[in-house]
């Protein structure tokens, strides 16, 4: 009993020591973002750019810029890492928010060889979105300016996260997932960042062909319509010129009400449903008469036969232009039709481009606020 007490007490000084392995916050860098870029001057040279939390020290305390920017180069990812080490304190990946590639990394090397130490490392978390910019890193990474602009990765990150507002900013591509796409040489769209009118902005995106190959631009539209195409829509608007006259449908709820792939003498059809309840936000016409349910399905018809006719016109682009499907329409052929995918799996962009696809979108107004007054009542006033 005597030893077993001894043991508790020699149990119970261990859990008040100090950690071993502790680091004084005081000397460490955070990672906030990395970009990664062929050096302009020796094109085979990576070149890596850092922006890391200024540690807390008696410098930074009176500072309003809360980060700074550190570039490296290196034969590989992680000897600019390690060049890195040399020029600053301890450095921490454990809080990376945005990885951006620049074009010019991604058309020398690949994008496989530019993650490749990213998804191996254990502290990088695989939820840090990857994005692509046709920028320079140091002047994206300069912007937003002013001595009391957020860090660039932060803008980035939050930028990214504005599906719920416009339909033109492209679904978020995590490192994890990317990963996935290059292991299956799966097509994918990649979010395109850049700097327009000195500021940060979300602009299109590019196709990363098989996961690897750099691929061909897609305008603000185009990702519009492909959120369209699949479903997947949070928010935003539609605007369209009606009987002459401005109007805009808000969007409020988008689902996917099917999607089948079926086989038809040995050709592919991809069927769509789609359907969306909205608002009627703004509407220029005088003669407005939203309590009138003709009127309000005449609106509604109209814009569906605009977002068909351009979905349509953004199927022919992906399937003759791209001719590849970004989309993973694969993995419902996977599903549906089993046999015939795996006959056929690895001749997908083929099938994809000589496929037949059936599009169909419904929208319903619910609700058009306090501007629906009747015309006879109108004319009454």
């Amino acid at each position: 009993m005597k030893k077993f007490m001894q043991f508790l007490c020699m149990l119970s000084l261990l859990q008040l020591s100090g950690c071993w392995d502790s680091s004084n916050i005081e000397s460490i860098s955070f990672v906030m973002g990395v970009g990664i870029e062929a050096d302009e001057n020796q094109e085979e040279t990576i070149r890596l750019l850092s922006q890391l939390y200024l540690p807390l020290n008696d410098e930074s305390m009176s500072s309003n810029m809360p980060f700074r920017n550190k570039s490296t180069t290196g034969d590989s990812v992680l000897d600019a890492i390690r060049q890195l080490e040399l020029i600053d304190q301890g450095i921490m990946s454990d809080h990376q928010m945005i990885l951006v590639l620049g074009t010019s990394a991604i058309k020398n090397w690949g994008v496989e060889k530019l993650i490749n130490q990213k998804a191996r490392d254990e502290r990088t978390k695989s939820g840090i979105k990857v994005l692509v910019t046709d920028n320079s890193l140091d002047t994206l990474f300069s912007y937003p300016r002013g001595d009391t602009a957020a860090p660039t990765s932060k803008t980035i990150d939050d930028l990214s996260q504005n599906m719920d507002r416009t339909t033109e900013v492209p679904a978020p591509v995590t490192l994890g997932l990317l990963a996935d796409a290059i292991s299956r040489e799966q097509s994918i769209l990649l979010p395109n960042v850049t700097v327009e009118n000195n500021d940060i902005k979300m602009k299109g995106a590019y196709v990363l062909k098989h996961g690897e190959e750099m691929g061909g631009y897609m305008s603000p539209k185009q990702v519009s319509l492909v959120h369209w195409l699949i479903g997947d829509v949070k928010g935003g608007i539609l605007s369209k010129e009606i009987n002459g006259y401005r109007t805009v449908y808000e969007i409020l709820d988008v689902q996917l009400d099917s999607l089948k792939v079926s086989i038809e003498d040995e050709r592919m059809k991809i069927t769509i449903g789609v359907s969306s309840d909205g608002r009627l936000a703004e509407n220029w016409d005088p003669h407005e008469d939203a309590y009138d349910p003709l009127y309000l399905n005449e609106m509604e018809k109209s814009f569906e036969m605009q977002l068909k006719e351009d979905v349509d016109a953004l199927i022919q682009e992906l399937q003759n232009v791209y001719q590849t499907d970004p989309l993973n329409f694969q993995q419902y052929a996977k599903i549906q039709n089993y046999d015939f995918w795996k006959t056929n799996r690895h001749d997908w962009d083929s099938l994809f481009q000589d496929a037949e696809f059936d599009y169909q979108v419904n929208l319903s107004i619910v609700d058009f606020g306090t501007r629906g007054m009747r015309n006879e009542i109108k004319n009454k006033s």
